[in-house]
């Protein structure tokens, strides 16, 4: 609520009739803290006194209360005193403040990448439902005003200004225009929808209907790609978007900055690098990297890397042989095998993030030490005469300065990060129904090797070890 310049009453006046000249009566009358309301009390001094409108009315005045009066009350009083006990006498209007304007998208926000289990066990990679086709013209959102809010009246007869709602505007990327009145946001071409940080884009669609092969050559393209057939052995697709192959993926190279989903599997030394997540129903004996997490049924005898989450949900659920370095955490069914395949797991703090760390302290350390030499040349240059030439390098130095400044703002900024990512790894941990012997742990800076079965295990790192608990 806005300020009042005057203070809010406080407890009840000692002074009897609150002025009143019938002595026979006591009438106190006190304010609410916001000034909306007012409450009357009458106190009977003897069993024959009487109250009348005019000794309520003049007590109001006395308080400077004129607006919202409650007239049927004080009628009512008249006709029993008794009932005034903190009784609202009368009532303001109070202010409603504004609402701000919103963004009405006309798509669903919670798209969700991972794939359905089915109630067989199975997983569902053929309909994921995160595509979302539009059409040029197409109302992809609208956009709901604001309110101006209503002011208030305190029963003082003081206005009380309401806050007006605050305007909003639509975050506009590719491919998408506002209408001519204002209040629509629509798609500029057929595409594929993109939503992200609030911002809505649209992305046209590669559709590729058969195999990427000789028929094709290599793919660039720098929105999405569906690939409806098989990438065969040797070629590359790449994309600035999600990928998305319907087929087999065979000792070729696949490369997005989006995520990549395949319907099929992955196998003969393919290589698949995604800047996001991978699904994929199996991969077999490829080297795969990402940045979020990696969703697939079975993963044999790979190389992975993996900043977020390796989930191995299908039917079978099987990790074995391989390296596998994940910082975040792996949940399988079954890890290794019955014969003993050696199965390397890496996870938590790895070397190139503790490397990272020393760079980046590195560079805040020897930039800092960049900004205090200028600091010394920038003192010269302000003792020196002034000319053309001494404004000009004090000009220069100066934005060199203004540059390592901002250099370093950014790097502590990226150390944070770093710090952050670090105390979250330590919380790394694998969880599995069933690991063999041949499994290999090593978890930040612990090691532990698997000797006999373990069965709905949970490993996690404590006190610098490994330990087991129940996975349920």
């Amino acid at each position: 609520m806005n300020n009042i310049a005057s203070k809010p009453q406080n407890a009840f006046q000692n002074c009897k009739n609150d002025g009143s000249k019938n002595k026979d009566v006591e009438i106190k009358i006190t304010l609410s803290s916001n000034y909306y309301e007012a409450y009357i009390t009458i106190v009977l001094n003897s069993k024959d006194a009487i109250i009348n409108k005019e000794d309520i009315l003049d007590a109001l005045k006395r308080k400077n209360i004129e607006y919202g009066i409650c007239y049927d009350t004080i009628e009512k009083i008249v006709e029993n005193p008794s009932l005034a006990k903190h009784l609202v006498i009368a009532k303001g209007k109070e202010h409603k403040n504004g609402t701000d304007g919103r963004i009405d998208y006309k798509f669903n926000l919670n798209n969700s990448l991972k794939p359905i289990l089915l109630s067989d066990g199975r997983v569902d990679h053929k309909n994921l439902n995160y595509i979302h086709q539009v059409r040029k013209g197409e109302i992809l959102a609208e956009k709901i005003p604001e309110t101006p809010g209503e002011n208030g009246i305190t029963v003082t007869g003081k206005i009380i200004k309401a806050k007006p709602g605050k305007a909003v505007d639509f975050k506009k990327g590719k491919n998408v225009k506002v209408s001519n009145d204002g209040w629509f946001l629509l798609s500029n071409d057929d595409g594929l929808l993109k939503f992200e940080n609030e911002k809505i884009s649209v992305i046209k669609v590669l559709e590729i209907k058969g195999d990427v092969g000789v028929s094709t050559g290599n793919i660039f393209f720098n929105g999405k790609i569906v690939v409806r057939g098989n990438v065969q052995i040797g070629y590359t697709v790449n994309g600035e978007e999600d990928v998305e192959i319907f087929g087999i993926v065979e000792g070729s190279k696949i490369i997005s900055n989006g995520n990549i989903t395949i319907h099929q599997g992955v196998h003969n030394k393919a290589t698949l690098i995604s800047k996001k997540n991978i699904i994929s129903c199996f991969i077999e004996s490829s080297s795969v990297e990402a940045e979020g997490d990696i969703i697939c049924n079975t993963i044999m005898h790979c190389d992975i890397n993996c900043d977020g989450k390796v989930i191995a949900n299908g039917k079978k659920g099987l990790i074995v042989g391989g390296n596998l370095k994940v910082r975040k955490e792996i949940t399988a069914k079954t890890l290794g095998s019955k014969i003993g395949t050696v199965t390397k797991l890496e996870l938590g703090i790895d070397q190139d993030l503790l490397d990272e760390y020393k760079n980046t302290k590195n560079l805040i350390e020897d930039t800092r030490k960049n900004v205090k030499k200028l600091d010394s040349v920038i003192e010269i240059l302000k003792k020196r005469n002034k000319s053309p030439k001494i404004d000009n390098m004090l000009n220069k130095t100066l934005k060199s300065k203004r540059e390592y400044i901002s250099k370093i703002k950014t790097l502590e900024q990226n150390l944070k990060k770093i710090n952050l990512l670090i105390e979250n790894l330590k919380n790394c941990r694998v969880n599995a129904n069933q690991i063999y012997p041949g499994v290999k742990f090593k978890m930040n800076s612990s090691y532990y090797n698997v000797r006999s079965v373990l069965n709905n295990v949970t490993l996690s790192v404590k006190n610098g070890e490994i330990r087991t608990s129940p996975y349920i």
